[in-house]
Formats: structure tokens, sequence, C-alpha cells
């Protein structure tokens, strides 16, 4: 429906007009218009849900000079991550992790016995799909909570273009799909103060103090100590290594290492090597 007045219209307080349907719908949740306010309508979505029929009403508010709040000239980094889905490199961590309910899994135990084509099976497979849709809801309500603080705080952010998409095909792939983080990356990369650097840069491996490249690290090492005296938290070490290069931009030069054939007879353990250097 694109345009108000003509495809849809607001007739009272609980009431929405719709062009090919002959009597105003009642609609619950029209009172988060407020009534001081004068809206500019735009365009509107009718949505079929699980749970029932929605409109997705688009409105415009003329904002207020003298209301806006001056963001803070702060800048951070923030690493994705598995056990804990977001670490920044203030040292804040995040978990956005809503796993499926105690109703839901009944729900499919249930659907597993029930015979195909009957209705007391398509009842269930409508509960079930209620069940996805609140969870859907509660992620979604986390994310843009994350977001928008995120958003108030820091004037500039930084993240990696991490391969979601195949975490989900690791050993923690069930963690991964119960968190929101596609959804996060999505959102922040849309942001015009969000910054993304390659997911080739070796965040979790490299120091950002000295530059020293440390390729024994592994998944099991929750502390990163180097040689240089650094030793940090993992997640928030990545974080801030992503805010150091994404603040050096150009300055900060990513080179291939060169392993001569001498070197490749030392095992890899033993090999030390730089990977980046600064400009």
């Amino acid at each position: 429906m694109n345009q108000y007045g003509l495809t849809h219209e607001i007739k009272s307080k609980n009431r929405i007009k719709i062009t090919g349907i002959k009597r105003p719908l009642k609609v619950f949740g029209l009172e988060q218009l407020k009534t001081n306010i004068n809206y500019e309508f735009a365009n509107a979505r009718l949505v079929k849900k699980p749970s029932g029929y929605y409109i997705a009403l688009t409105c415009f508010e003329n904002l207020d000079v003298t209301r806006t709040s001056q963001k803070p000239v702060k800048e951070v980094g923030i690493d994705f991550g598995i056990k804990t889905n977001l670490t920044t490199s203030d040292g804040e961590k995040f978990n956005i992790c809503v796993g499926e309910s105690v109703r839901l899994k009944s729900l499919q135990k249930k659907l597993s016995r029930q015979i195909k084509g009957t209705n007391n099976r398509y009842k269930t497979l409508l509960k079930i799909r209620k069940e996805y849709e609140k969870l859907t809801n509660k992620k979604k309500d986390k994310a843009n909570k994350i977001i928008n603080y995120l958003g108030v705080n820091y004037s500039k952010i930084y993240i990696q273009d991490e391969l979601i998409k195949n975490w989900h095909a690791g050993l923690f792939g069930k963690q991964v799909q119960h968190s929101c983080l596609g959804f996060i990356k999505a959102k922040l990369k849309r942001m015009n103060n969000v910054v993304v650097i390659p997911a080739s840069v070796p965040t979790t491996k490299l120091c950002y103090k000295c530059g020293k490249y440390h390729d024994e690290i592994t998944l099991k090492d929750r502390k990163f100590v180097c040689s240089c005296g650094l030793t940090e938290d993992r997640d928030i070490k990545a974080a801030k290594t992503i805010l150091f290069v994404g603040q050096c931009n150009n300055t900060y030069i990513p080179r291939e290492p060169r392993i001569t054939p001498a070197e490749r007879k030392v095992p890899q353990r033993n090999r030390k090597l730089t990977t980046f250097s600064r400009g």
C-alpha cells in the first residue's frame, strides 16, 4: 500500500481503512502514535505471521534540533565470537543467545508421532510456527537494543567481515544458530559510522602492541600472551586489534610471509614470522 489516504488511512484510535475492504479493520497498537505529534504517513505493508496479521505503517516525525543530543567522540572495535557473541575493545561482553524453549521441544516430539495430513498435525505445526516467531522476536529485540547502545555511545565502530554463514557448519553450529550474529552484522554494515576490515586480517593471532604474529594460538587458548609483555583476554585483545587496524587505515600494511626452503623444514610452531608491518 503505497499512498496514504488512497490505499490506506487511519480512521480512529483503533480502526484502519484499507482499499478493497468495505469496513475499517480493528487494529491493536495504534496508541504507539502520539497524539501531540504531527506525523507524515508514508507506505504500509500487510504482513501475515503465524500469530496473525499485522500492518507495518511507515511514518516520519519532524525532529527538533534542540532535542538531538551530540554523540561522544569515541571509537570502538567489536569482535564477533561464539561463546561470547560480541566483545568490545572497552572490555564489554554481550551474549545474545536465545535457545529453544521447552514448549517448542515438546511440540516437535509431538509432531514426530503424528500422521501426515491430519488436522491435529496441522494444528501442531501452527503452534510450532508461533513458538519460532516468539524466538525471532526475542532475538530481534536483543539485537536492536545492542545496536542502539553502540550507535548512541560510540561515534565510530570497527568490525571484521566475519564469514558467519560458515560458522553454522562447524562444531558450534547450534550456538551460532541460537544467536543473531548475522542480523547484527547486517545492521551494522548499513550504518554510516561503521568501518569493516577484511576477514583475512589475523586479529586473533596478531599483537596490536608490537605487531608480532603468533601462529601457535589455538581455540583452547583463552588468554593472549606476547613476548612484548602483553597479556590479555583473547576476545578483548582481538577487539583492540580490530580497532587498531581500522584506525591505521593505509598506514598499517599487510604483507605475505616469505618462507625459504630452509624454513619449511622447521616445524610450524617454531617459526617466527611477522605478517604485518607498520607503514
